[in-house]
C-alpha cells in the first residue's frame, strides 16, 4: 500500500502563541470517543472546567463550548491550558492532529495539511512550482475492507489529476491562463460543452456570494468590505502571487480531484478551485500593494471562512452547479480577464 505526502508535510510544527489566527477561535472543537471518556475521569480543578465545558452540539457531537468565540481552554498567552498541564497526548484527535489531513482510500492513503491553519498556508504558499512534487512511501498492506470505488474509474482520475499537476508546475504560462486550461480540460475529460460567456458578472456574483455567506471572523468581513468598495480596481499578477496560485491549485487538486470517483463528474473539483482563485485574486488585485503576508492570510481566512464551513461549501456547490456566473465557461472567462490587467 502507499501513502502519499504533499510537500513539507513533516516538517510542519505548530507555532502556538506566535500564530496570527488560532485554530481554538472561530469554530467548534468536536471531541472524539475516546478524548470523552478520558476527560471524564480527569480530576482536580481543570477536570471540572473540561466536563463543564463539554456539551452536544445538533448532530449529536460532543464538543467544547465555545466562550466568546473560543476554546474555553484557550488562554491569555493564546497557548491551550489542557496541553499545558497535561501535555499533547491529553488533546483530542482534533487538536492533536489538526492540520494534519488523512484521506484513506482503502488501497492507499493521502496526507496533507490545511491551508486554513496559517503557519501550513504559509510553508504550501511559498513552494515554487518545481518543488509541487508528491512524495510516497510503500507501506505494508494494512487488513481492513476493501476499497468501495471502481478500480479503473480511479486510475483514471489519477492519471487526470497528475496532468492537472503539470499543468500549475509549468511556468512557461501564467497560472492564471494554467488553470484555465486546467478547466477546459476537465471539461473535455466530462464531455461537458464549453460555451462562450462574458466575465463582466463573474467578479461582482463572487463578491456577492462571499458577502451571503456567513463570516466567522471579523478579519474577514473587513477585507471583502475594503476589497468591495475597490470593485474598478484589477492589479497587476506578481510573482509572488502566480506562485501562490499555483501552489494552491496543486494542494486543491490533490485534495479534491480523486474524491470524484465517488461522484458523477470529477468537473467540480477543478470549478471550485477556478472560483477560490478567482475569489482570492480579485481582492488580492483589488487590495493592491498589500505584502505577501497579507496575500498569504487572504488565502487562508478564505480557507477558513469556506472550506471549513460546511453550509458554506454546500452553497457554494450548489451555485456552481446553477449559476451562470460561476459556470465553467464564465470562470475560464473571468481567469483570463485577472491575467490580462
Amino acid at each position: 500500500m502507499k501513502n502519499y505526502y504533499i510537500p513539507k508535510y513533516g516538517e510542519f510544527r505548530c507555532i502556538a502563541g506566535a500564530c496570527p489566527d488560532s485554530c481554538c477561535a472561530g469554530w467548534e472543537i468536536v471531541l472524539d470517543d475516546a478524548s470523552v471518556e478520558r476527560y471524564r475521569t480527569v480530576s482536580g480543578g481543570l477536570g471540572e472546567r473540561i466536563r463543564q465545558a463539554m456539551a452536544e452540539d445538533a448532530d449529536g457531537d460532543v464538543i467544547f463550548a465555545a466562550q466568546d468565540g473560543k476554546c474555553p481552554f484557550w488562554n491569555a498567552e493564546k497557548l491551550c491550558d489542557i496541553h499545558a498541564t497535561l501535555g499533547e497526548q491529553a488533546l483530542c484527535d482534533t487538536c492533536r492532529k489538526f492540520p494534519r489531513i488523512t484521506q484513506d482510500y482503502g488501497d492507499f492513503v493521502e496526507y496533507d495539511l490545511s491551508m486554513e491553519c496559517p503557519e501550513a498556508a504559509r510553508m504550501l504558499l511559498t513552494l515554487p512550482p518545481e518543488k509541487l512534487q508528491l512524495r510516497w512511501e510503500e507501506h505494508p498492506e494494512l487488513a481492513g475492507d476493501m476499497p468501495e470505488y471502481d478500480a479503473d474509474r480511479m486510475q483514471q482520475l489519477f492519471e487526470q489529476r497528475e496532468m492537472l499537476f503539470q499543468l500549475m508546475r509549468d511556468t512557461r504560462y501564467p497560472a492564471l491562463a494554467q488553470l484555465s486550461s486546467c478547466l477546459k480540460l476537465a471539461c473535455e475529460w466530462e464531455n461537458i460543452p464549453l460555451s462562450e460567456c462574458s466575465a463582466t458578472d463573474s467578479g461582482t456574483a463572487i463578491f456577492a456570494f462571499l458577502q451571503s455567506c456567513e463570516i466567522l471572523t471579523a478579519d474577514w468581513r473587513r477585507i471583502l468590505e475594503q476589497s468591495a468598495a475597490a470593485q474598478d480596481k484589477l492589479g497587476v499578477i506578481s510573482e509572488a502571487l502566480d506562485c501562490e496560485i499555483r501552489a494552491f491549485s496543486f494542494d486543491f487538486f490533490y485534495r479534491q480531484y480523486l474524491r470524484a470517483v465517488f461522484a458523477d463528474s470529477a468537473i467540480l473539483p477543478v470549478q471550485q478551485a477556478a472560483f477560490s482563485v478567482c475569489a482570492v485574486v480579485s481582492i488580492c488585485c483589488r487590495l493592491h500593494l498589500i505584502t505577501q503576508e497579507q496575500q498569504l492570510r487572504i488565502w487562508q481566512l478564505f480557507l477558513k471562512e469556506i472550506e471549513s464551513d460546511s453550509n458554506n461549501v454546500a452553497e457554494l456547490k450548489w451555485c456552481l452547479e446553477t449559476e451562470e456566473a460561476f459556470s465553467p465557461a464564465a470562470l475560464c472567462a473571468y481567469l483570463e480577464k485577472l491575467g490580462d490587467a
